[in-house]
C-alpha cells in the first residue's frame, strides 16, 4: 500500500516535462497528422483547428461547409498521394475537401460493416481488413474501387486464412500486410468475444495468407498503434502496459519499463510521433490537453526484449506424423471393415438421377436445387430462392415456384431411393428461428454428383 501511495505521489507531483495547448473537450472530435507541413489537424463541429507542431502553437481556425447531418466523431482519416480523406468507421461512405467544403467520393450503400477494422492506403487505393458488424467479425479484405467508386472485396487463394476479427493491429510494408491480434465473435455466442494472438501476414501479389505464429504479448488486442511514419518497425502503447516495438520481420519485440506519463495519456485519443516527439491529449471534465514530450523522456532507456511469436507447428507436424504412422494400420483395418457395409450409391446426372436400375429425369431447376443442396449440405429459405429466382415473377409466384419444385424433387428421390421419407426437408434455424433451412436426408445412400 505504501508503494502505490508513493507512486501515486510521484505521478502528480512530477513536473511539466513538455509543452501543453489547451483546448474545450468539445474541441476535438478527430484528429489527422499532415506530415508534409508539419501540421495536426484538429476537427469539431462545424470548423478546422490547425496547429504548427514545430513551435507547437495555433496556427489557423477554418470555418467548413459539412453535408447535412454530418459528424467528424463518425469519421476515420486516411491520407491519399497527400490529400486527406474521411471514411466513415461503420459504413462505406468516402469523402474528401475541396477547399472548405466536404464532397463525398464514393457510390456505396453499405452500413454497419467493418467497424473497427484496419483502415489503410496502397497504391492509391483505400483498404480496409477485418470488422465487425451484426453481431458478427469479418476476415474480409475489402477496397474502394477508383472506377466504380464502390468497395469490392478480394478474393484470397490460400485455403488456410485468419480467424475473424475486429479491433485487430495491422502494418503495413510495401509487398505484405501484417495482422497482429484482435478479437472475435464465437458463431454459437455472438454477444461475447475472444482475444486472438495469431499473427498473419498477406502477399498482395500472391494473394496468399501465411500464418507465422502466436504472439508472445499478452493480450496484444489490448494495445493501439502508435501513429507514426514507420517503415520497417511500428510501435504500439497501452497505458498501464506501456509502449512496445515491434520488428516483424526479424521477430523481435522490445518492451519499455512502464513510464509515469503513460497514466496521462487519454485511451480514447490517438497518439503520435513526429520528428522525435510524442503528441497525446489529456482530458478532464471541462478540458483537453495536447502534449509535447520528448522521445527521450516519453520512453525510458532500460528496456527488456524477446520473440514477437512463437510457432509450435513444427513441433506438432512432427508429433502428427509419428501418430499418424502409428495409427495407419489400425485405420486401414477400420476402414475396410467399414467398406463391407457398402452403401448404395445415388447417382445424380445433370438430367436425371439413378439408383441401381431405376432412374427418372430431371428438370434444369430440379438438378440446379439438388446439386446445390449436395455440395453445400444446407440452404436457407432465401438462399434457395435466389437459385431459381425470376425477376419478371412477383416474389409469391416465385416462392410457389420454388415449393413446386421441392416437393417434384421430393417425388421422384422417393421413387428411385424406394422409400416413403421426404429426402429434403425444412427445419427452423437453429441461430434464428425465423429462417428455414434445406437439406438433404439421406445417410442411408452415398450421394455422388456425375458429369
Amino acid at each position: 500500500m505504501f508503494k502505490k501511495r508513493l507512486f501515486l505521489l510521484l505521478l502528480f507531483s512530477l513536473p511539466v516535462l513538455g509543452q501543453e495547448i489547451i483546448f474545450k473537450v468539445s474541441d476535438q472530435q478527430l484528429t489527422a497528422l499532415d506530415r508534409e507541413k508539419g501540421l495536426l489537424l484538429q476537427f469539431s463541429g462545424d470548423s478546422l483547428t490547425t496547429i504548427d507542431l514545430e513551435v507547437f502553437k495555433i496556427n489557423s481556425k477554418t470555418a467548413l461547409k459539412l453535408p447535412p447531418e454530418f459528424t467528424f466523431i463518425e469519421y476515420r482519416p486516411i491520407w491519399q498521394n497527400n490529400t486527406l480523406l474521411l471514411s466513415e468507421k461503420d459504413g462505406g461512405k468516402v469523402y474528401a475537401f475541396e477547399n472548405d467544403s466536404l464532397v463525398r467520393i464514393d457510390r456505396s450503400d453499405i452500413v454497419h460493416w467493418q467497424s473497427f477494422s484496419s483502415l489503410f492506403n496502397r497504391n492509391d487505393s483505400i483498404y480496409k481488413y477485418g470488422g465487425y458488424g451484426y453481431w458478427t467479425t469479418s476476415n474480409a479484405l475489402t477496397y474502394l474501387n477508383p472506377v466504380s467508386k464502390g468497395w469490392e472485396v478480394i478474393s484470397f487463394k490460400s485455403k488456410e486464412v485468419p480467424q475473424s476479427a475486429y479491433n485487430q493491429i495491422h502494418h503495413l510494408s510495401k509487398s505484405d500486410l501484417f495482422i497482429f491480434g484482435g478479437y472475435h465473435v464465437n458463431d454459437h455466442d455472438r454477444l461475447n468475444y475472444v482475444p486472438v494472438n495469431a499473427v498473419w501476414s498477406y502477399h498482395f501479389k500472391s494473394k496468399i495468407w501465411k500464418y507465422i505464429g502466436e504472439s508472445d504479448i499478452k493480450n496484444i488486442a489490448s494495445y493501439r498503434r502508435v501513429k507514426g511514419d514507420f517503415k520497417e518497425t511500428f510501435e504500439i502503447f497501452n497505458t498501464q502496459k506501456g509502449l512496445i516495438k515491434i520488428d516483424p520481420y526479424n521477430n523481435r519485440v522490445t518492451y519499455y519499463k512502464e513510464n509515469p506519463i503513460y497514466f496521462n495519456v487519454a485511451r480514447t485519443h490517438p497518439l503520435y510521433k513526429y520528428r522525435g516527439f510524442y503528441y497525446y491529449y489529456n482530458s478532464n471534465e471541462q478540458d483537453l490537453v495536447l502534449t509535447k514530450v520528448p522521445e527521450s523522456i516519453f520512453i525510458p532507456k532500460e528496456t527488456t526484449s524477446g520473440a514477437l511469436f512463437v510457432n509450435n507447428r513444427s513441433k506438432y507436424y512432427l508429433i502428427a506424423i509419428t501418430s499418424f504412422i502409428f495409427f495407419s494400420f489400425g485405420f486401414v483395418w477400420w476402414l475396410l471393415k467399414k467398406r463391407k457395409k457398402k452403401k448404395k450409391t445415388l447417382l445424380v446426372f445433370e438430367h436425371k438421377i439413378s439408383l441401381n436400375k431405376k432412374e427418372t429425369f430431371l428438370e434444369p431447376a430440379e438438378y440446379l436445387i439438388l446439386k446445390t443442396l449436395i455440395v453445400k449440405t444446407a440452404l436457407e429459405s432465401a438462399q434457395l430462392l435466389a437459385l431459381i429466382y425470376n425477376e419478371s415473377l412477383t416474389k409469391s409466384h416465385n416462392e410457389k415456384i420454388k415449393n413446386n419444385l421441392i416437393e417434384s424433387l421430393n417425388l421422384k428421390l422417393s421413387y428411385v431411393l424406394g422409400g416413403e421419407e421426404t429426402p429434403i426437408v425444412s427445419e427452423k434455424s437453429l441461430e434464428d428461428k425465423r429462417i428455414r433451412v434445406y437439406s438433404l436426408k439421406v445417410s442411408q445412400f452415398v450421394v455422388r454428383l456425375e458429369k
